[in-house]
């Protein structure tokens, strides 16, 4: 009888520890990071001091990711549709879409920025896109998970190529 009750215990322990949910993340956190040309960017952080989110708005549907130090840094990227699935955004792409990367050194108030609309292709893949936001659930917000990586062009004609990207943020609307 001991055995059995110890059995049950167990598996009551293993199905409760496991997540059942597709568009959350075990950390409770959000982040973001990726390489360009090399040199890795990342940020994390949790819900109260959030830097990044996903915002669907007046029919634009947009990733944001920032950070403010020690690099002002902004990531923005303008889908089609609120939905999981691939995008490729490229110079070819509507005006309204694409992605954009613009960093700002503190140092000399300079900034670098890079755009597919001047030139590269971007893959950009959303995995996970909660139907929780947090306009709808402002303790415990759903989340965006996804990928991104590609060739995007630099003001002033150079190629850059971005590696590892990935997101795990909140979805604001």
């Amino acid at each position: 009888m001991k055995k059995i009750i110890l059995g049950l215990t167990i598996g009551l322990l293993l199905i409760s520890c496991s997540s059942s949910s597709s568009d959350s993340s075990s950390s409770g956190a959000y982040r973001w990071q990726f390489k360009l040309n090399g040199v890795l960017y990342e940020h994390s952080g949790s819900l109260q001091e959030t830097v990044g989110n996903y915002v669907v708005s007046s029919g634009m549907n947009s990733l944001v990711l920032a950070k403010t130090t020690p690099q002002q840094m902004s990531v923005s990227i303008f889908f089609p549709t609120a939905s999981t699935g691939n995008f490729t955004f490229n110079s070819s792409s509507p005006g309204s879409l694409g992605m954009s990367i613009i960093i700002t050194n503190p140092d000399n108030f300079t900034s670098d920025s890079y755009m597919t609309a001047l030139g590269g292709s971007m893959n950009v893949n959303i995995s996970s896109l909660s139907s929780t936001t947090l306009l709808t659930n402002p303790t415990n917000p759903g989340k965006v998970i996804g990928t991104f990586s590609g060739t995007i062009q630099k003001g002033g004609g150079q190629l850059a190529t971005i590696t590892e990207g990935l997101f795990e943020v909140y979805r604001a609307q």
